[in-house]
């Protein structure tokens, strides 16, 4: 199965896609499902939730901003608070049933780093982010597979074209959104697809720092 595990909608202040549109443009990628992973709220699951199918899957979660960088939180729908230390927020999805993956995690600025996630308890990091360079995607991939831990795949989207640029792939069919959250957990997943070249990722690292800027210098 390809379930892109990274996407956000119009309940993330940087992007303004309507969750149905998102998830019609993931069905027409033919993705099996997708998470809505909205910047420290999950109002965009919320929202979605009713839009999947049987062959569709859809995953709760948000992306938390950290003290240290972003973590996806998958599989839960509860408040997490903003700024935590990394390593406790990962206790928290985890205590809450659901699980932690360190996004981007060699991104400047957002990304944990292997300083952080040397301390963390995670079995598994975003190997492949569609917003990303390819040099931190390898980095992240090179990490995974020396510390014996899965990947996760997801576009990192804020648009409707980026959708399935970057997806998870697990073995198995018509897993549910449970199963997968499992096969998560038991490093059985990995990232698939592709970064950017550099001037993509140019234009992407452009976009940041303008709304960076606009944002009066607050991270989201």
């Amino acid at each position: 199965m390809k379930i892109d595990l990274h996407n956000h909608t119009s309940y993330s202040p940087d992007s303004s896609v309507d969750v149905r549109d998102a998830v019609a443009a993931a069905r027409r990628s033919g993705l099996n499902g997708m998470a809505i992973t909205d910047h420290n709220s999950a109002k965009g699951y919320i929202a979605a939730q009713y839009l999947g199918r049987a062959d569709f899957i859809i995953i709760a979660g948000f992306e938390l901003s950290a003290a240290e960088g972003h973590l996806l939180c998958l599989g839960i729908t509860e408040d997490i608070p903003q700024g935590l230390v990394m390593a406790e927020a990962v206790e928290k999805v985890t205590a809450m049933g659901g699980i932690a993956v360190p996004s981007h995690p060699f991104r400047l600025g957002t990304g944990a780093g292997a300083g952080t996630l040397n301390k963390l308890n995670v079995r598994a990091i975003e190997t492949v982010n569609g917003r990303n360079h390819s040099s931190r995607n390898s980095s992240a991939l090179d990490y995974a597979a020396s510390h014996g831990i899965g990947g996760t795949g997801g576009s990192d989207s804020h648009s409707l074209p980026e959708i399935g640029r970057a997806y998870t792939v697990t073995d198995g069919e018509g897993l549910s959104s449970d199963d997968i959250i499992q096969e998560i957990a038991s490093g059985r997943t990995r990232g698939a697809g592709a970064g950017q070249n550099v001037s993509g990722s140019f234009r992407t690292m452009s976009k940041i720092v303008s709304e960076f800027i606009r944002r009066k210098g607050k991270h989201i």
